[in-house]
């Protein structure tokens, strides 16, 4: 600590990147020639930053990354042919791109592709990006805003009459930078004509539609982020691309990049955001793969393992002549998580690029140690065979025990390390003004793993000031984690791979020897089963002392023969540690192969002879010790090539209660037992206290000082549901130290499955709250609490965190609280209460469930039954295998492509805002025990349009938009035999209710059917239940209100609660079969006294009328004029009005057969004639059916079978007449904006230019624009107004009247709201047309501009890749 008046002499740098401690600083000054050189270093990570300081040479002067590839695909971008002509061509965006005339391109073949800016960038970056983004846009989109109401201002305090008057104000031309403000007043000024005495009053209406029209888009606005065009081209020698960064479609002056690996190009992606990016190219040129890179974290990792500052060595990597590969796992798609597909990648790449070392700051917990396809490539290929060290951080989530996530805390073949934090990392990154002992961080992962072994191989530096990305605008920062350690330890691995290289020439180096000799040399910090702080040097002499002993070079694999396989012994549970047990343990040596003698023939296989030699010559002579006297083994053990088994007894019957113990099984070799093991075997007892029949147990007063965890296991009484853990600290101990924050840990372990399910880990902080006035005695309680499981060991971990000072006492309590089903679902076993979700089916009237409180009296009983979720289920509609490109994506051990199960299926939402979440049980929640390479998800819309993905940890969605959406699910594994299998495979849709549903719950059946039957006295009145009683439960499941998205089938999803102090239960109600209604009793009509038919002329009768309606059909489908004609005529002259509206109806249809296209478009097919003529034919039927179809609301409660047959034809009327009208609308608005000429092929060009003129729509007579108002104010009194039919129909006659504004307002309205659905996919086609049309019309440019940037990510062509 400095003095109070005199500071330190220098800055503690050499604590910002910790190397002294790991004798990594003193060994590269001891040997300069061993610092990394000669080692590639694969980094699996978010991709290292191109820009960061420290990472761009070595310190011989080598470039320090060799090469930058995203291994997700995130960055990928698809390819297609065009043709250029006079160097410019279009790109994929829809923008006119000009080229480079210096670009070299031999051949002339051109490929474009585009990609979202916001798939390339980090979170962060993209936040500021789109916020800058937005800013401008808003300011220039205000500016237009405020021009419109200046002029509606103007318009308001001047004589509606003065025409000049309105004009002159309305002149806003002189404000600058928004073109659009000009317009304004000069479109408005054209409704206005001095013979039209209602001009004021549609100016008015109309600027009033503007400014509510600019209110909707703005509040709709949402950057969805440029789409940056790509051109790649072939210059005769590689392959290059140019990026429109800048969206000017101007790449007349840009450079064309090639791949990184070959030119070392980088190019700037966001200039102002310092976020740069490299390229490589992939499928002969068919996919430019834009590699950025993904967060800050992997730029940070590189730093710690292999940064050379030229001009700062102090702040060096461990390894500062290494080189380094990056290898984004990181997915840009779901938040830089890992995906499998990243990660299979990156396997591949450290074999294509030969890494010597790899280090992986990445990790999950998984359900199962040690198990997984990705996981045993890595150990059989990357590691034995292809010789390189894998490094990976043991995790975060301690400091309870078994808290190591996959791969490096759990799996063989990798180096599994933890974060260490000393004096140096204290004083110079932590600015304690006090430091604590040198210690593990709290929080750092500990072991063992769940099947026994050690979880944690290695202690490192956990934390460091070194290299950050560019875009961050700091040059070095500070992080920590186990992410952290693991480099600074791939480092040291460097560092000693470096040093073998030049020392012992060409000598084989396996990364089992390198491991061997880290693990044997780590000095002991007092962590479990002997982890210690990795020693450089001495790994180092280590290495060169045992140089020639063959034994070095292998591995030991052990398995524990009990029901779990396991690599350890680990006896966790109350029963396993009752009484002494027996095992039997297989030892085998594991040898490095290569790939040179799996590929080489038997004739030639001197490889081959070469490593069946070795495991020939191969024994050792083990002498095995026990560390602890309660485990017993034999004193010798001989071992071959093939292993051997040998017997242990492990008893713990008389270990302390609550207590941690450890032993390890130590194998030494005879003729070198100073070498230290060869192998240990960890054992593991967490022997836990017992609950007496209170259901509490007091772990007592526990002390703690600076960096103390204390460990306390207790035996989960079978039964109990959660527990509580009472945390009680004096004021009299606080007063006297310092305040502290202290971690409370607790976890179980079930089998198979992720330690989180059973896990809490709380910061609690003790002395930092006044306990009483005056100083008086008082006491601090804190009580946390958790979901537990029966029968299974909990361990209560509390820590106080490493920097906290001060001593502290804390008494600890724990208890007990427990409801469980005695029937289906909830059975007391010997192992506890089955913890398995309560279903009940629909169809039951009343569903009875028995409950028991095994574990104490339970208070506060007051049942509840609350439904949050529909359950459907979902079979796909397509399901194709195919298999994968073999450049990226072939399986390490085989060297044949993998595949991939694509299946599609259909979702619709039926309401905006719709939270949902998606499940396929079989492959998703894991990542590293997967069987299959990869499971991934992604949802887009009926325009094709890419709205979020997922992988295996899938999380509750959002859908803002309702209607039907595309799930892509994609499987990949090697087998396309094992995909067939799961090609019907069902996905689970939970979607969460707009309402919840509350079942009733009675503790008596007649309850729940009435009220007026009093209950008989011995029936349960809840509120308590004694310890072992049993009470029934009655769930009313026919009076269930089952939300209408819900189908027969659904499962509603929700929770079962009995009490606040237990836990709830996962409750699934079957929906039932919908109840039949009742056909409606009609009365008789009255008998009519005509003559009946007979039976010939009822047949006749019938025969005519299908014949007829035959004919009518034809009428719709009939391709020739001709024969149309002919077939209306006829049908007409022997035709009632009901059957001649019909002829007519059907006519019309046929005239204008694209109700959804605008009426001037090419697709509607009117021409002048046509309209006309339609216009004719629809008065026609508007007469014979308005009278009938305003009968319909009188038979709305039609009763009579008369009555019910009137209703059928008034409502057949009425949609006659509602078609009629529309039609008629429509061919009036293409006559009235004069767009149809003679061909159908003359469209609408002219509309959408605006030239401040009125010639194009000169044409339009005053008499047609009345007709066509009465025929739509007639229209909207029929049907809806926001139906798209009627929108389109009458939106024409605002832009008649100039009313541009008053169009657009449905039109947006109809977009905003409507469902997006394939079957209306034609509709939104030309909604979105006509609001392009009428921005335009307004001059709108800044929305114009807007809407069609955002066109080609809204409504792509193709699908995205996954």
């Amino acid at each position: 600590m400095a003095n109070k008046t005199t500071p330190r002499q220098e800055f503690p740098t050499h604590g910002l990147m910790p190397r002294g401690e790991t004798q990594a600083a003193e060994f590269v000054r001891k040997y300069p020639q061993y610092d990394g050189r000669g080692v590639v270093a694969a980094v699996l990570d978010t991709g290292i930053d191109p820009g960061a300081k420290g990472l761009q040479v070595t310190s011989e002067g080598k470039r320090k990354v060799v090469d930058y590839i995203d291994c997700t695909g995130s960055g990928d971008v698809e390819l297609s042919d065009v043709c250029a002509e006079e160097l410019t061509l279009k790109g994929a965006s829809g923008r006119t791109l000009r080229l480079n005339a210096e670009w070299k391109n031999p051949t002339g073949e051109w490929r474009v592709g585009a990609k979202r800016l916001s798939r390339l960038l980090p979170g962060e970056v993209w936040m500021s990006v789109s916020a800058e983004r937005s800013q401008r846009f808003r300011k220039n989109a205000q500016q237009l805003t405020d021009a419109v109401l200046a002029k509606k201002g103007a318009v308001q305090d001047k004589d509606q009459g003065k025409l000049s008057e309105v004009s002159k104000v309305s002149k806003v031309s002189e404000v600058s930078k928004v073109s659009e403000v000009s317009k304004v007043s000069e479109i408005s000024a054209k409704s206005i004509k001095t013979k039209d005495s209602d001009t004021s009053k549609n100016l008015t209406e109309e600027l009033d539609a503007q400014v509510d029209v600019l209110k909707t888009l703005n509040g709709a606005y949402a950057d969805l982020g440029p789409l940056l065009d790509c051109v790649v081209f072939h210059d005769g020698e590689q392959w290059r691309a140019a990026i429109d960064v800048d969206e000017s479609g101007d790449l007349s002056a840009a450079a064309a990049l090639g791949a990184y690996k070959h030119t070392s190009d980088v190019g700037e992606l966001c200039k102002r955001q310092l976020f740069y990016y490299t390229l490589n190219f992939y499928d002969e040129g068919r996919t430019l793969s834009i590699v950025t890179c993904a967060g800050s974290h992997s730029t940070h990792v590189a730093g710690i393992l292999a940064a050379h500052h030229p001009e700062e060595p102090q702040n060096d990597g461990v390894a500062p002549g290494a080189q380094l590969l990056s290898l984004m796992i990181g997915d840009h798609r779901v938040g830089s998580m890992e995906t499998g597909v990243g990660l299979t990648r990156a396997v591949n790449a450290i074999v294509e690029y030969g890494a010597d070392v790899a280090n992986m700051s990445y990790g999950e917990p998984s359900s199962s140690p040690n198990v997984g396809q990705w996981v045993q490539t890595v150990a059989q290929e990357v590691v034995r065979r292809h010789g390189c060290v894998f490094v990976s951080s043991a995790g975060n989530e301690g400091p309870a025990l078994s808290s190591t996530g996959s791969p490096g805390g759990t799996s063989d073949g990798f180096i599994g390390v933890g974060a260490h934090v000393g004096y140096d990392q204290m004083l110079a990154e932590y600015a304690m003004y006090e430091t604590v002992g040198d210690t593990v961080f709290t929080w750092s992962s500990r072991g063992p793993t769940p099947d026994g072994d050690r979880g944690v191989d290695v202690y490192a530096p956990g934390s460091a000031i070194t290299s950050f990305p560019a875009y961050c605008k700091e040059r070095l920062c500070l992080r920590n984690g186990t992410s952290m350690s693991s480099p600074n330890l791939c480092g040291v691995a460097a560092l000693l791979v470096s040093a073998w290289k030049q020392e012992m020439g060409g000598a084989s180096l396996s990364p089992y020897r390198v491991k061997n000799a880290i693990v044997s040399t780590a000095k002991p910090i007092g962590e479990l089963h002997g982890a210690g702080m990795v020693q450089t040097d001495s790994a180092w002499q280590f290495l060169k002392r045992y140089a020639a002993r063959a034994a070095e070079q292998v591995s030991w694999r052990t398995h524990v023969d009990d029901s779990r396989r396991a690599r350890g012994i680990y006896l966790r549970n109350a029963e396993e540690s009752a009484h002494a047990r027996f095992f039997n343990v297989s030892v085998v040596p594991v040898f490095p192969t290569s790939e040179k003698a799996r590929l080489e023939h038997d004739s030639d296989g001197e490889n081959g002879r070469l490593e069946s030699q070795t495991q020939f010559d191969f024994e050792q002579r083990l002498l095995l010790v026990a560390t602890e006297s309660w485990v017993s083994v034999p004193d010798a053990l001989y071992v071959a090539s093939q292993g051997n088994k040998f017997a242990a007894r492990v008893d713990a019957t008389k270990l302390q209660a609550g207590r941690l113990h450890t032993a390890s099984i130590d194998a030494y070799d005879s003729t070198d037992v100073d070498r230290g093991p060869v192998f240990s075997i960890p054992v593991t007892v967490t022997k836990p206290l017992h609950v007496d029949a209170s259901a509490c147990v007091d772990l007592g007063t526990l002390q703690f000082r600076p960096t103390e965890i204390v460990r306390r296991f207790v035996a989960v009484p079978p039964g109990a549901t959660r527990a509580h853990i009472v945390l009680r600290a004096s004021n009299a101990a606080a007063l006297e130290s310092s305040p502290a924050l202290f971690y409370l840990h607790c976890m179980q372990l079930e089998p198979a499955t992720r330690f989180r399910k059973f896990f809490m880990r709380e910061r609690v902080s003790i002395g930092h709250k006044s306990y009483g006035a005056g100083g008086g005695s008082a006491e601090q309680k804190e009580t946390k609490t958790m979901d537990v499981i029966g029968g299974a060991t909990l361990e209560v971990c509390l820590a106080q965190f490493w920097n906290q000072l001060g001593a502290h006492d804390i008494d600890v309590r724990v208890e007990f609280n427990g409801i469980v089903p005695a029937n289906g679902g909830g059975a007391l076993a010997e192992g506890g209460p089955l913890r398995a979700g309560i279903t009940v089916h629909g169809s039951n009237a009343v569903a009875r469930l028995d409950f028991i409180a095994p574990v104490r009296p339970e208070y506060d009983v007051s049942p509840s039954i609350v439904l949050t979720k529909a359950r459907k289920t979902l079979r796909p509609h397509e399901a194709v295998i195919s298999p994968l490109g073999a450049e990226r994506d072939t399986h390490l051990a085989t060297g044949s492509a993998l595949y991939k199960l694509e299946l599609d299926y259909r979702l619709e939402t039926t309401r905006e805002e719709t939270q949902l979440c998606l499940h396929m049980p079989a492959v998703d929640t894991q990542i590293y025990e997967n069987w299959a390479d990869n499971f991934a998800l992604a949802i887009f819309d009926a325009n094709k349009r890419y709205l979020i993905s997922q992988i295996s940890y899938t999380s509750p969605l959002l859908i803002k938009q309702c209607g039907e959406s595309l799930v892509r699910v994609q499987i990949r594994h090697r087998s396309a035999k094992d995909l067939e299998a799961l090609k019907d495979i069902p996905l689970l849709v939970d979607v969460v209710l707009k309402s919840s549903i509350r079942l009733t719950t009675k503790f008596d059946m007649a309850s729940i059917f009435t009220s007026t039957v009093s209950s008989s006295a011995a029936v349960y009145r809840g509120g308590f239940i004694a310890k072992g009683s049993r009470i029934p439960l009655f769930i009313d499941t026919i009076g269930a209100v089952v939300p209408s998205e819900a189908a027969p089938g659904d499962v509603l999803v929700g929770k079962l609660t009995m009490s606040r102090h237990t836990a709830d239960f996962d409750f699934e109600y079957v929906v039932p079969a919908k109840s039949i209604k009742k056909p409606e009793e009609s009365t008789p009509a009255a008998p009519k006294t005509d003559k009946p038919e007979s039976k010939e002329e009822q047949d006749q009768r019938e025969m005519n009328e299908a014949l007829r309606r035959v004919r009518v059909d034809w009428v719709k489908k009939s391709r020739d004029d001709g024969v149309r004609t002919r077939l209306v005529t006829d049908l007409l002259a022997n035709s009632n009005d009901e059957q001649r509206a019909e002829v007519l109806a059907a006519q019309l249809s046929a005239l204008d057969a694209t109700s959804s296209a605008l009426p001037w478009s090419e697709a509607a097919c009117l021409t002048a004639a046509s309209a006309r003529r339609a216009v004719g034919i629809a008065d026609s039927v508007i007469e014979l059916t308005r009278t009938q179809a305003l009968t319909a609301r009188l038979y709305e409660k039609a009763q009579t079978d008369d009555e019910k047959t009137l209703k059928k034809q008034a409502e057949l009327a009425r949609t006659q007449l509602i078609a009629a009208l529309t039609t008629k609308c429509r061919a009036l608005a293409a006559l009235t904006h004069g767009s149809v000429s003679a061909t159908a092929s003359e469209t609408c060009a002219d509309y959408v230019e605006v030239d401040g003129s009125d010639n194009d729509e000169a044409d339009a007579s005053e008499q047609t624009v009345q007709e066509y108002e009465r025929a739509a104010a007639e229209l909207r009194q029929w049907a809806a107004a926001d139906d798209v039919s009627v929108v389109i129909a009458t939106a024409p006659l605002h832009m008649a009247r100039h009313q541009y504004a008053r169009a657009l307002q449905p039109v947006l309205a109809w977009l905003a709201k409507a469902p997006m659905k394939p079957a209306n996919a034609a509709e939104r086609r030309s909604m979105v047309e006509l609001r392009n049309q009428l921005l335009a019309k307004l001059q709108w440019t800044i929305w114009s501009a807007h809407f069609r940037a955002i066109a080609p990510i809204e409504s792509p062509a193709t699908y995205e890749r996954l």
